[in-house]
């Protein structure tokens, strides 16, 4: 039995492991014809690289954020805008030009966000990195590539980081 991928999710966290993920999900989007849905959820939109991208372009909003609380809502509307620029910079160099892609920016839990969006968008597997957690730190943060694989509607390819000296 041949399965063939119309959708290819593809979540990122704009880390290294996400490339590498990134990169296989493109690999499967051009063996299948399959139009690449790549997506970034904002967990935190006060982390430092949205942050430091806010302050590169509009220092005097954080200057603002910093004596106004009311200007929150502003700097929540910033980081959306320029994630979705993060986003596709991240990507430039990983996807090629005939390559169908969506790129998609969504605020809240990673978990929620991509499950959703694999509905939203038909999505008929999605294409993950773990960040290869264990022991202690797994249990304490959580594995949302593992409670992907659980609660998917659809089959799910993750993507282990790269040892440091193997190849």
């Amino acid at each position: 039995m041949s399965q063939t991928f119309k959708r290819i999710l593809c979540p990122v966290d704009l880390s290294s492991f996400s490339l590498d993920a990134l990169k296989l999900a493109v690999t499967l989007a051009e063996t299948n014809d399959a139009r690449l849905d790549v997506l970034h959820v904002i967990h935190n939109p006060f982390d430092e690289i949205y942050m430091s991208a806010i302050t590169q372009t509009d220092p005097a909003l954080m200057e603002a954020y910093a004596t106004e609380p009311q200007k929150r809502a502003k700097i929540l509307r910033a980081t959306e805008e320029h994630s979705e620029v993060l986003l596709k910079q991240f990507c430039h160099e990983a996807i090629p030009s005939h390559v169908k892609v969506n790129y998609h920016v969504r605020r809240g839990e990673p978990l929620e966000n991509i499950l959703d969006g694999a509905e939203d968008f038909l999505t008929d597997l999605i294409v993950l990195a773990t960040h290869g957690r264990t022991g202690i730190k797994r249990l304490v943060i959580g594995s949302v590539a593992e409670n992907i694989v659980r609660h998917a509607p659809c089959p799910v390819l993750t993507v282990k980081p790269k040892m440091e000296g193997k190849p």
